[in-house]
């Protein structure tokens, strides 16, 4: 729904994109920003394959 939080973009001390959904993690922001979001979209359609549509993995610290 409206208002839920997808992805963290971490740009500083390091650089890390992960999708809180399905715990896919990118250590390449600018790729990502620029529309590289294959590894998401495989993950996220697998993750609501086996059932796992409504569960969140754990936030980043």
């Amino acid at each position: 729904g409206w208002g839920h939080q997808i992805r963290s973009y971490v740009l500083q001390p390091y650089q890390l994109v992960k999708d809180l959904r399905t715990g896919v993690e990118n250590t390449s922001p600018s790729s990502v920003l620029d529309g590289d979001l294959d590894e998401f979209m495989e993950a996220s359609l697998s993750h609501r394959i086996e059932g796992g549509a409504g569960e969140a993995v754990a936030d980043l610290d």
